[in-house]
């Protein structure tokens, strides 16, 4: 099944954090929402493979995702080369996005930065037609906007939606992390204070382009 929107994370609570809030009205809206997880989570300090992608999973469940995939790509070692790359041109091709996220790029966490030279990477690529010739390419090229995660490392973002309305519910995607909901849920919580502030509402989520936003005849930004 094809999807409209793509979230991408390093680790299981990555989209939780950054993103949920997001793929919450967007499911509202009727659109059709995924999440990639590219390890699964093992050198955390918190909990261990089995048990973070059962929570992965469960928090997927209450966000009522169309479409979930963990891969196996090491935890604390993700590193950005083509052959990973490729790895997420594939699920590309295969769920179609118009919109994919994933964390920013400057951020404290090395996994996190080579997740998102990752999937900026692999949405171009996902427009070659060479590639996995059993797909059809990816085309257009999806948007790409990133997240911050980082509390050392705050972002600027050029975009903030306002998430007061599901908030509650990403609070439960959240808790769905038992092993990390302690120690994420307090940061999690300050910076939906700190996005929301910025556009007077009670809990925002942020988000960055690269490219310009083209804005287009609806005019859905004013």
């Amino acid at each position: 099944m094809a999807v409209d929107i793509l979230a991408v994370g390093a680790h299981p609570d990555d989209v939780e954090a950054g993103c949920a809030g997001l793929l919450l009205k967007a499911k509202a809206k009727g659109l059709r929402t995924g999440i990639l997880v590219l390890t699964h989570g093992e050198a955390g300090s918190f909990g261990n493979a089995e048990t973070r992608q059962a929570e992965a999973r469960a928090a997927a469940d209450v966000l009522g995702v169309d479409q979930f995939r963990i891969l196996a790509l090491p935890d604390a070692r993700v590193e950005f080369n083509y052959e990973n790359a490729l790895e997420i041109v594939r699920v590309l091709r295969m769920w179609r996005p118009r919109l994919v996220l994933s964390p920013h790029f400057e951020d404290h966490h090395p996994d996190h930065v080579a997740t998102a030279r990752l999937v900026e990477r692999a949405v171009y690529l996902a427009t070659r037609p060479a590639l996995f010739p059993e797909y059809e390419p990816l085309f257009p090229q999806p948007l790409h906007l990133t997240f911050c995660l980082s509390f050392q490392r705050p972002c600027a973002p050029s975009l903030v939606l306002d998430i007061t309305d599901v908030y509650g519910v990403k609070q439960k995607a959240l808790q769905a992390h038992g092993s990390q909901y302690g120690p994420i849920l307090f940061g999690v919580e300050i910076a939906a204070r700190y996005y929301g502030m910025m556009v007077y509402a009670a809990y925002g989520e942020g988000f960055m382009s690269k490219e310009p936003i083209p804005l287009d005849n609806d005019l859905a930004l004013v």
